[in-house]
């Protein structure tokens, strides 16, 4: 291991679509005069993009610092759990448009799923592959922004209510309140229900969700402006936004009616199990996850949607969203905390002060407000807004401000 317990690094940058243009750039302090959407801020090892550390040697690759020592940097105990790499990966988001429909496997479904696709054939960053590796993705994130996303399926009584009120919907299923009746309160034949609704709408010939979204759009429109707060509202946007070739419509603005909208502030965020549907539709957060690339559409997207692979794998429970509000913790921290074995997100408020932590485990600290000095022995590195760094397991360190500093810190909970 290198004397250095602490290394500063810096961050990939994911150039998709519905990023931003402002708000990731002035984070890192670059410039961006063409305009190009700044997406995500990737502060991990992920091999698709990892950050780059700025090692005693030079610049390299963080996925390869860790490599070359993994005891020194990950520790004993991560390396048995978890294997020779960093377990999670930390982003920063900023959704300028909405992000797909989307759905994460479990461990043993990524697992089979990657191996299938290899013994396919299909190449590994194939468009129409479903896996890119063996892992499970659960997340968590906290906005830094009014934010707004869908997550899970909505309580079917307020489906039933869409469906009641919406002529374009009234058809999908003319029995569904009836059924719901009779299901009552038991979990067994309410998911049955939603299985057979979901499976019918993603099944639907596209000349029939063509003819049924056009009239739907047609009508939200003539109403239109809805408020921000109206699943109608971000229906609109959809139709606007994600045409599809020939004049087809995007089946996912069906699935916008079936799934929670919910409004974040700043500090707030959400859980996302396997399982889960979900989707960003506007706004900032700072997101943390195990270390995985794996995504299965629903809609709202012009990428690779396998329905017959989605249906696998997602949960049919309906309910409100749960929200995070982040529970106390020592000296000025707040905790999100969850079921995830690889990763535990908190947020640490230094105000003209200082607090002590030791790293067990890999630690990514990132300063999102003010100026944070981070400390270990002889070592300090200064973390300015969008900067961060990797402390080894092992490491007792100091965390400083003069002034107001808030500070983001992923780790592994053991």
């Amino acid at each position: 291991m290198a004397d250095t317990r602490l290394v500063r690094i810096r961050p990939a940058v994911q150039h998709y679509e519905w990023g931003g243009t402002e708000y990731l750039p002035a984070l890192t302090g670059a410039a961006n005069p063409e305009r190009k959407p700044w997406a995500e801020l990737w502060y991990g090892a992920h091999p698709k993009a990892p950050a780059t550390a700025a090692a005693p040697q030079g610049e390299v690759p963080l996925d390869a610092l860790i490599a070359s020592d993994p005891q020194g940097w990950l520790g004993a105990e991560c390396v048995a759990r978890f294997g020779p790499t960093l377990p999670y990966l930390l982003k920063v988001l900023d959704a300028r448009r909405m992000l797909s429909i989307q759905v994460h496997p479990d461990r043993r479904q990524a697992r089979e799923g990657f191996e299938r696709e290899n013994a396919l054939g299909i190449p590994a960053h194939a468009p129409h592959r479903n896996y890119r590796d063996r892992n499970h993705k659960p997340e968590v994130h906290a906005a830094q922004s009014e934010f707004w996303m869908l997550h899970g399926f909505r309580p079917l009584e307020e489906t039933a209510a869409w469906m009641e009120r919406t002529p374009e919907a009234r058809g999908l299923m003319p029995d569904f309140r009836e059924r719901l009746r009779e299901a009552g309160a038991d979990r067994h034949p309410r998911g049955a229900l939603l299985r057979e609704l979901y499976t019918h709408v993603m099944h639907l010939p596209q000349e029939r969700a063509d003819e049924l979204l056009d009239a739907l759009i047609t009508r939200l429109e003539r109403g239109s402006p809805w408020p921000e707060d109206s699943h109608e509202h971000w229906a609109l946007r959809a139709g606007r936004e994600f045409p599809l070739p020939g004049g087809r419509r995007d089946r996912g603005i069906f699935s916008i009616f079936l799934l929670n909208l919910v409004r974040l502030h700043p500090g707030q965020g959400t859980f996302q199990p396997a399982g889960i549907l979900h989707a960003y539709l506007q706004g900032i957060t700072v997101e943390l996850m195990a270390n995985s690339d794996n995504v299965l559409r629903g809609g709202l997207t012009p990428k690779h949607v396998d329905v017959a692979e989605l249906l696998r794998v997602v949960r049919f429970e309906d309910g409100p969203c749960p929200v995070m509000e982040g529970e106390p913790g020592e000296d000025a921290e707040r905790i999100y905390p969850t079921p995830a074995e690889e990763f535990e997100l908190s947020s640490i408020r230094v105000a003209d002060s200082k607090v002590t932590r030791e790293a067990r485990g890999p630690e990514v600290l990132l300063a999102m407000e003010g100026i944070a000095a981070l400390t270990s022995g002889t070592a300090t590195v200064e973390l300015k807004r969008g900067q961060a760094a990797l402390a080894a397991a092992g490491t007792a360190y100091e965390l400083a401000a003069a002034g107001q500093a808030l500070v983001w810190r992923a780790r592994a909970p053991f």
